[in-house]
């Protein structure tokens, strides 16, 4: 057990109601790319709907595993993080990865700076990290993810085992909006959204297991990698792209080295081997 507020549910249940979900909705609009079917424009609804699969997931099975405190536990997780430093943490990690990265191939590749600044005013991108808050991902994803599946994997894998498991689960769930016109995965690798999104899920891990399993982080943070995706990442230099990859991975490798892959949290264990290093 890692001291988290811990679900029996079984995490396989969660797959197939979340894919089972997800992709059925989604189904429309992946035969509309293939010609099978004429587009639709309600097929854009159906889109929308099917990205709460980890929501609706998360949600049947904290009622079906607790019943109403389990749901009001889930929920309130959503509102809530006692520890406010992280959620500096989870709104600025992934830009400041992305300014270093930008930094980096300036001066080692001749990358112009300029080209990638950004003309929106702050309140925009206020606005564009709020939107993609309830509409882009994190509102319809996190309460399933790490809400509630994190804590199942936990309650019987360490931290890293974990984080990977989920991150795999969570990469092949966006497998199908790959073949869908439109949507941001369209011209992506999905081996190299995989390699991200299992480098994420770590960090995942650890701003989940830091704040006693806040909600809240993990959607703020969530926001956060979407919004500098749109911003920034998709429209950097192929160099540039790589150089953020370099910083994540050693941002993630630290994490592991300094918190431990059991727990990927602060213990007396990293506190004792911290004052070893410093003596």
């Amino acid at each position: 057990m890692h001291g988290l507020e811990e679900y029996d549910g079984s995490f396989i249940r969660f797959i197939l109601i979340t894919y089972t979900f997800s992709w059925l909705l989604w189904l429309p609009s992946l035969l509309s790319s293939f010609n099978l079917i004429q587009f639709q424009p309600w097929f854009n609804l159906l889109m929308i709907l099917g990205s709460f699969g980890p929501f609706i997931a998360g949600f049947c099975l904290a009622y079906i595993d607790r019943g109403k405190k389990g749901v009001r536990v889930l929920w309130t997780k959503g509102w809530h993080c006692e520890k406010k430093i992280y959620i500096l943490i989870s709104l600025t990690l992934i830009p400041l990865l992305c300014v270093f990265s930008l930094l980096l191939a300036s001066i080692f590749s001749g990358v112009n700076l300029s080209e990638y600044q950004i003309q929106y005013p702050y309140g925009l991108i206020f606005a564009e990290v709020l939107g993609m808050f309830f509409f882009g991902g994190p509102f319809q994803e996190e309460f399933g993810w790490r809400g509630y599946a994190l804590n199942n994997l936990q309650s019987k894998l360490n931290a890293f085992e974990s984080s990977l498991i989920l991150g795999g689960t969570w990469s092949i769930w966006h497998y199908p909006l790959f073949f869908i016109p439109g949507t941001t995965y369209t011209y992506q690798s999905f081996f190299s959204f995989t390699s991200t999104i299992l480098a994420l899920s770590i960090i995942f891990t650890w701003l989940h297991n830091s704040t006693n399993g806040s909600v809240l982080v993990a959607m703020l943070f969530h926001s956060s990698v979407n919004t500098t995706y749109i911003l920034y990442i998709r429209r950097i230099s192929a160099i540039g792209g790589v150089y953020f990859i370099i910083l994540l991975d050693i941002v993630m490798i630290t994490i592991l080295i300094v918190f431990g892959q059991e727990k990927l949290k602060w213990t007396k264990k990293n506190e004792k081997l911290s004052m070893k290093i410093s003596s």
